[in-house]
């Protein structure tokens, strides 16, 4: 069985909000042990997986812990588990050379970077000089979509997500028009656009709930009205899902855009910004697909359409979001993956 280790420093940790990536890396390692002898070096207080060994590094406390010393220290622990293989999951362009590295791009920092104000700015255009850096020493690429395949010259397409575990009979929608986000309220996620979008809702005189996952430390930003949740499991978010009517999508950019197939999964009504994710998903899908892609001044309208069109999706509508998901999952699937780590095993000296 190969010994393969996985950098995934933005795997979920109790209590925290954990992003799209996060949860899926989760997920996949949940399908993945029994195929590999797998290692995750993680950051304290990581949420266990059965099977799964964990070498830990100490929690980051600001930006430059996160993305500079998190991938300095990881350097050496990645180097303790004796891998035949490293898959990264992001933040290994501080990696020690030796052992093949394969590396996850799960979209592009500058394209963040243009999409983002201040530090944070500033931060994601020195990261992307980093994502340079990976590339060039990494045996085998895998891109999330087209837009990261041809930015990094990706080997593979294997997009992040394989189909959760749910059905329309275990559906129970809200009596309430129930708008779903994930994200936070300012940068590139554009929460505020929701809360606008909703707010206008309620004005016209229609009770419309906003449900948001997100992390805690912007809760305070949301209006009183807004029901926000953070430090949710993976299977909290579905949950989340499972009650609502809609999910709202207004971000910037994304490499793929995780939360819109989690939405389409779930038999859910998605008003999405056109990015390289979004774009991707809707040129992929059937006619049917219950995917709108809607710009700023359209952005508000269409939220309200779908709330309008009530819980439940027609049959060629959950026909063709099920065809989505399937054809998804099958391309990020862990039998697909170990391929790829065989392959890159046996091309490597």
């Amino acid at each position: 069985m190969i010994r393969v280790t996985w950098l995934a420093l933005e795997w979920p940790r109790e209590g925290q909000h954990a992003g799209g990536v996060g949860r899926y890396v989760k997920r996949l390692a949940e399908r993945m042990k029994d195929l590999v002898d797998l290692t995750v070096v993680v950051y304290e207080g990581a949420e266990p997986v059965a099977g799964v060994r964990f070498v830990t590094i100490p929690v980051p406390r600001g930006r430059v812990d996160r993305y500079y010393k998190g991938a300095y220290i990881s350097r050496n622990a990645v180097a303790s588990t004796g891998a035949d293989l490293v898959h990264a999951h992001g933040d290994d362009f501080l990696l020690r050379r030796g052992v093949p590295i394969i590396r996850s791009f799960y979209g592009s920092s500058w394209e963040e970077a243009k999409t983002s104000n201040g530090l944070r700015k500033l931060n994601h255009a020195v990261l992307a000089i980093g994502e340079v850096r990976s590339q060039r020493r990494s045996v085998l690429r895998l891109g999330i979509a087209p837009e990261s395949v041809e930015r990094f010259r990706c080997d593979y397409i294997v997009p992040p997500y394989l189909r959760a575990d749910v059905s329309e009979a275990e559906r129970n929608p809200a009596d309430l028009p129930t708008v779903v986000f994930i994200g936070s309220f300012d940068g590139r996620k554009q929460g505020r656009l929701v809360q606008d979008a909703v707010q206008a809702m309620r004005n016209s005189g229609r009770e419309v709930r906003l449900i948001v996952v997100g992390p805690d430390a912007d809760a305070s930003s949301w209006e009183p009205w807004v029901d926000h949740r953070s430090g949710l499991s993976d299977s909290g978010v579905s949950k989340v899902l499972d009650e609502a009517w809609v999910l709202a999508s207004p971000s910037l950019y994304e490499g793929f855009g995780i939360p819109i197939l989690e939405g389409l999964d779930h038999h859910l009504q998605v008003v999405a910004f056109p990015n390289p994710g979004s774009e991707f998903l809707f040129r992929t899908a059937m006619p049917d697909i219950p995917l709108t892609l809607a710009r700023s001044e359209e952005f508000a309208r269409e939220l309200a359409a779908a709330v309008s069109l009530g819980p439940l999706l027609g049959s060629a509508q959950r026909e063709a979001a099920d065809q989505l998901v399937d054809a998804i999952s099958r391309q990020g699937s862990p039998e697909r993956l170990l391929s790829i780590y065989e392959d890159a095993l046996a091309a490597t000296p």
